[in-house]
């Protein structure tokens, strides 16, 4: 009587395991990006766990991986990327665009690791940057207003070196954020803004939100256009303010299929 007690409470512990590992899946109402094509050929990939919760990303250039705590919370992104791609010779960054083997941590030294913590709430509270050559205090700390990263104050040392503030539509989209530079003043300088318009389709990228990356990830539609404009003093012919404009083909499930006539949406 005692075994078949013993095995009855084993079989429920396995059921709610079971139950617990179902109600954590996420995005089950949003296909997921399989892959990015230009010209018929695959330039960009991705991987998901069993949550729905992307954990590669993978191009001939760079390769990132991400990692989940129990709660579905990220916790660490891993960054490898070719250094020839930022070098100021034009013929290195020629050579390496020529490479054929696609970036991975077996062939490539890793870059950069993000390490994220969270309050009790679930908020983001910071989120840590280290860099294999770098031994400074390099952190970003948030601040949330109605569920949403309203402001990324940057560290450099322990001192302010920038802040983010991001203001967002009635949709949940962000339509501005604005930069601004700290110097040993402390008085705050505006330094970039970027403002953006939407059409009223579905954003397949909404499944990155546990990415914790306002804008591209969390924003429920696409981006058509974005304003990027200057406030710091720049050189002669720099223009300081950009504007790239974005136009999409959709499926029937009113998500996007191409972009700007060249980028192909490829979904599981």
């Amino acid at each position: 009587m005692r075994k078949m007690a013993l095995m009855f409470v084993f079989s429920l512990s396995l059921f709610s395991c079971e139950k617990e590992t179902y109600l954590s899946v996420e995005n089950s109402d949003i296909p997921l990006l399989s892959k990015i094509k230009a010209d018929g050929k695959i330039f960009l990939e991705y991987e998901y766990n069993y949550a729905n919760l992307v954990t590669e990303e993978k191009t001939k250039f760079h390769y990132t991986r991400h990692y989940y705590n129990d709660d579905n919370q990220l916790k660490t992104s891993e960054f490898y990327m070719d250094p020839a791609m930022f070098s100021s010779l034009g013929s290195v960054v020629e050579a390496a665009m020529k490479r054929k083997e696609w970036i991975n941590p077996g062939n490539t030294d890793k870059s950069l690791t993000q390490t994220f913590e969270y309050k009790d709430n679930g908020e983001l509270a910071r989120k840590t940057y280290t860099r294999p050559s770098v031994h400074n205090s390099e952190y970003s700390e948030f601040t949330f207003d109605k569920g949403r990263i309203s402001r990324q104050t940057m560290y450099w040392q322990n001192v302010i070196s920038y802040y983010i503030d991001y203001i967002y539509d009635e949709k949940g989209n962000l339509v501005k954020e604005s930069k601004y530079r700290v110097p040993q003043t402390g008085i705050a300088e505006l330094w970039t803004t970027n403002e953006y318009e939407y059409d009223n389709m579905h954003n397949p990228f909404l499944a990155f939100k546990r990415l914790m990356s306002p804008g591209k990830f969390t924003n429920p539609n696409n981006i058509t256009k974005e304003i990027y404009t200057l406030y710091f003093e720049v050189d002669q012919g720099t223009q300081k303010v950009s504007i790239l404009s974005n136009s999409y083909e959709y499926n029937d499930k009113d998500y996007p299929v191409k972009v700007n006539g060249e980028a192909e949406y490829v979904y599981k």
